[in-house]
């Protein structure tokens, strides 16, 4: 494995992180819970954007949650 294959699979999973991060934000039932969702969502987007820079590629959360509910 290449080491732009091993940057495109941390990118990846910082955008699964990123899923599950939004999820909890959309679940969390008090401010607390809300803002510690919010700080992790912000940095794994941090860290995405960072390897989509290193790659000098584009991923899009949003272009692929649209694309999961087309797809359910």
């Amino acid at each position: 494995m290449d080491i732009f294959e091993r940057i495109r699979y941390a990118r990846d999973q910082a955008l699964a992180a990123e899923r599950t991060e939004r999820k909890r934000l959309a679940e969390a039932d008090n401010a607390d819970l809300q803002r510690a969702a919010s700080v992790r969502l912000a940095t794994r987007q941090a860290v995405r954007e960072a390897l989509d820079d290193v790659l000098d590629e584009s991923s899009d959360p949003e272009a692929e949650l649209d694309g999961d509910a087309a797809g359910a």
